[in-house]
């Protein structure tokens, strides 16, 4: 396992969820649920010491034990609801990381694969550590696809002057399921993200993001292609 002592992996968990409630204890692969599963996961990639759930909850620090990570205590202001701004809830999680750098990894982007994670630590240690050629690092999917906004195509031309797919203008979705910065910068800025990131690109189903039903049943059905590759 490569050295990535200097990353903390922070595991954010609320357990209260508008769309699907106790999201994060969804079954997910044999006894697993989708808490779980993400901790067993990042084990693959980076030591227990230096895996950390972020909760205000006892039975999310009962599945730390569990699972033998860490757990980060989290206050109630910045876990119920959403009292607290998304800035406050980062720097309030961040700052209790003993370490200089970290990963904000979402439960609810099961299938992303711990190869993904793993290029992804790889990626951050060369493009932001060592070379500085960025400054923070966000996990995307890139979209060769037709969008359009309220007022029409956004992205080519509807139109005789038509653009195949592989010329379209490349276009990158945010799949929630890793950011990388340094804790310093992230408290100086309040945010997970610098000016210029590195698109860690990943593929499709390692971005699939859990928030309605419809995607968790989608995630349920494409784990044996996880499985097999």
């Amino acid at each position: 396992m490569q050295d990535f002592d200097d990353i903390s992996v922070v595991i954010p968990v609320r357990e209260g969820s508008s769309r699907i409630e106790n999201k994060i204890y969804l079954p997910f692969h044999k006894e697993m649920n989708l808490l779980e599963w993400k901790i067993a996961q990042l084990k693959k990639v980076q030591k227990s010491s230096r895996i950390f759930l972020s909760s205000n909850s006892e039975k999310v620090k009962e599945t730390a034990h569990k699972m033998g990570v860490e757990f980060l205590e989290r206050s109630n202001y910045l876990s119920i609801g959403h009292k607290a701004s998304f800035s406050e809830v980062i720097t309030g999680v961040v700052k209790d990381v003993p370490t200089n750098h970290f990963a904000w990894v979402t439960v609810v982007v099961p299938l992303m694969k711990p190869a993904d994670y793993r290029t992804g630590f790889e990626a951050y240690l060369q493009e932001v550590i060592t070379t500085k050629r960025h400054d923070s690092l966000v996990s995307v999917n890139l979209l060769k696809e037709y969008f359009w906004d309220d007022n029409g195509p956004i992205n080519y031309q509807a139109n005789k002057h038509h653009t195949i797919s592989q010329d379209l203008p490349n276009i990158y979705r945010v799949t929630n399921g890793l950011y990388m910065r340094s804790k310093a910068d992230t408290l100086k800025e309040e945010y997970f993200l610098g000016k210029n990131p590195f698109r860690h690109t990943v593929g499709k189903i390692s971005g699939i993001d859990i928030d309605e039903y419809e995607d968790y049943h989608m995630s349920l059905a494409l784990k044996e292609f996880y499985e097999d590759n």
